[in-house]
């Protein structure tokens, strides 16, 4: 018989069943599609060895005037700048103070209580202890004591616990003094739900003890980023807004607030054009969080980020916005500002006096899902909204998608807010990183080919990710929950979880390990399956092939029934065609890779395939 070639169309689907997808792929993990054929994506590497206390939830760059790189990179808990090898903690300090008869020990313990009236720390708060006089407390020496610490538990208002690297060797009580410096509170490092006082119906449950259910969500700890020239300004979502300063260099330099801005706001953005910061999700009163307006937006004067209260002689102003109940995520694009609320998407251009910005609604029903699940490519937004993907190029459309029902019937909900996007530009790519349905941390993702129309997907936990442009590479960041590594600076009492830092298309393997990675097809048939079928001889046909490729046949005789899968073949650049013996009414293929230094890109497979009687 002559040789058959199977030819399959680019990208997965997984709306139609396996028997139904034939001649396309319906499964991946780890693979790209480029010029409508399958290969293994890029590997990564360390880019930092440092790790950062936390979950990462945004991660932003940008070059000084002098063309030096920065990396800004906001967790739950801290706020971090990486500068050419270095990192620096920046988070901001909400109080300092100098004390008097601190301490309390506990002898052979190395927890110390820590006394301060109305402290307002919460567990997992960072402080830091310097100039301990005398020098010994419980008989731990007081340059032992002056580090940074997490807080390990709340005694009352007015005390807490640390935990020393020493320990005492006495009992004392309300011993020493001290300047204590506390970092801005932790916030949730996930979307949970409140269970307390207004979360359920009146007079339902015992008093003083949470509520079983609730639909009162607490939003996690985020960040949102920007550039005010060579600075750095973040914003802590549904909190206060603040400045980091590059000439003033990595050492002590935390980061501060803006006096004169509101001091609860959803997010910010720059607009680098007209030179506004813009607060949004923000305060009708500015300095009183009690009048945050989560669809009311604050600019401020143009060149000048210290002035939102707008008269007769500079353009501030404010505008609250109509559909939705919350303004989730915003997006400089070429001449505007883009705004997604949870169902609207709207527009903010520059207008000029008297009106400053003008506002105009672009759609309905295509909210965002959450602060990071838009990105502008090219002018052209791209965007996940709940049960859809949507576009925006002069109109909002709906994105054909192809694996749909596959995303969000895999989808945690709860976790929405989690969501990612990205872009990998030399590979006109949009990913979007989400938790699954078993998950509340973020564990897969799906890319959107923009340029060959196509969609796949995968396995992999990325809480924040950045293109190239300032770095020559992707750079995306992973948490590990169970790490105890130490960050560069070490923090007495430390708990679990920590991110990294990876640089992405580097290589062929995941940071020294396997980058396994496989595509699978569905089912084709011969005659419709009237027949079955015997296949003897496969010829492959792959490109930039390093190490070793396995290719599985598997068959079935009806769509319901399990698959039998035919010989693993291994094969590499130098393998002509193998030898097989399989048959069934029913036939796909599976490529894959599981060693060290493995890559591929396949083209085709010739196969001597013959009908083989139809019992």
């Amino acid at each position: 018989m002559p040789l058959t070639q199977l030819n399959f169309l680019p990208g997965i689907d997984t709306e139609n069943t396996e028997t139904g997808a034939e001649g396309r792929w319906s499964n991946c993990d780890k693979v790209r599609f480029r010029k409508g054929l399958p290969q293994k994506i890029g590997g990564w590497e360390k880019f930092s060895q440092d790790y950062y206390v936390g979950v990462a939830r945004v991660i932003h760059q940008w070059l000084d005037n002098t063309g030096i790189r920065y990396e800004g990179l906001g967790t739950d808990r801290k706020v971090y700048v990486y500068r050419s090898g270095d990192n620096a903690d920046i988070t901001p300090i909400r109080q300092s103070n100098t004390l008097t008869s601190v301490f309390n020990t506990t002898a052979n313990s190395q927890t110390i209580t820590v006394n301060h009236a109305s402290h307002g720390a919460a567990v997992g708060d960072f402080i830091t202890i310097t100039n301990c006089a005398p020098t010994s407390i419980g008989g731990i020496a007081n340059s032992s004591i002056d580090a940074q610490y997490e807080v390990l538990s709340i005694t009352n208002a007015d005390a807490y616990t640390i935990s020393s690297n020493d320990s005492a060797s006495s009992n004392v009580t309300t011993t020493g003094n001290c300047d204590i410096e506390y970092q801005l509170s932790i916030g949730p490092d996930k979307q949970t739900f409140g269970f307390g006082w207004g979360t359920g119906t009146w007079n339902l449950g015992t008093w003083s003890t949470p509520r079983s259910s609730s639909n009162v969500t607490l939003d996690m700890r985020q960040w949102s980023m920007n550039n005010w020239g060579e600075d750095l300004i973040f914003t802590a979502r549904d909190g206060s807004t603040y400045l980091w300063n590059t000439s003033d260099g990595l050492s002590a330099n935390p980061a501060s607030v803006i006096a004169n801005a509101p001091t609860a706001s959803t997010l910010s953005v720059v607009s680098t054009e007209t030179r506004h910061l813009i607060l949004m999700g923000t305060e009708t009163t500015i300095g009183d969080a009690s009048t945050q307006d989560k669809m009311f937006i604050r600019f401020s004067d143009q060149e000048n980020f210290n002035s939102f209260v707008a008269n007769a002689t500079n353009s501030a102003g404010s505008q609250r916005i109509a559909g939705g109940s919350e303004i989730r995520c915003a997006k400089p694009a070429k001449g505007t500002i883009l705004i997604w609320t949870d169902t609207t998407m709207h527009s903010m251009s520059f207008i000029g006096a008297p009106f400053i910005f003008g506002f105009r609604q672009l759609g309905n029903d295509c909210g965002s899902v959450g602060l990071n699940a838009a990105i502008v490519i090219d002018d052209v937004a791209y965007w996940m909204s709940d049960g859809q993907f949507f576009r925006y190029a002069g109109a909002v459309q709906e994105i054909p998608c192809s694996v749909l029902n596959y995303v969000f019937n895999d989808i945690n909900k709860t976790q929405y807010g989690q969501v990612y996007a990205g872009q990998t530009s030399n590979f006109s790519e949009v990913i979007w990183y989400y938790c699954s349905s078993n998950s509340d941390q973020i564990d897969r993702y799906v890319i959107y080919n923009y340029l060959e129309n196509t969609w796949y997907f995968g396995n992999l936990a990325r809480s924040t990710y950045q293109d190239n442009g300032v770095e020559l590479n992707p750079l995306g960041t992973e948490f590990f929950e169970d790490s105890v590594a130490n960050t560069y600076t070490q923090i007495n009492g430390l708990t679990k979880g920590r991110s990294l830092i990876y640089r992405h298309e580097s290589g062929v393997d995941a940071d020294g390990q396997v980058l396994s990675s496989f595509i699978q097809s569905g089912d084709g048939d011969i005659a419709d399956g009237e027949t079955f079928s015997f296949i003897n001889k496969v010829i492959p046909d792959f490109q930039n092939m390093t190490g070793n490729a396995i290719i599985t046949l598997k068959v079935r005789d009806y769509p319901n029934d399990t698959k039998t899968s035919g010989e693993a073949i291994t094969v590499n650049n130098t393998t002509r065609f193998f030898n097989t013996r399989i048959r069934g009414r029913q036939s796909s293929v599976r490529i894959e890779n599981n060693a060290i230094g493995d890559s591929w890109r396949f083209g085709t497979l010739r196969v001597n395939i013959r009908p083989d009687g139809k019992r």
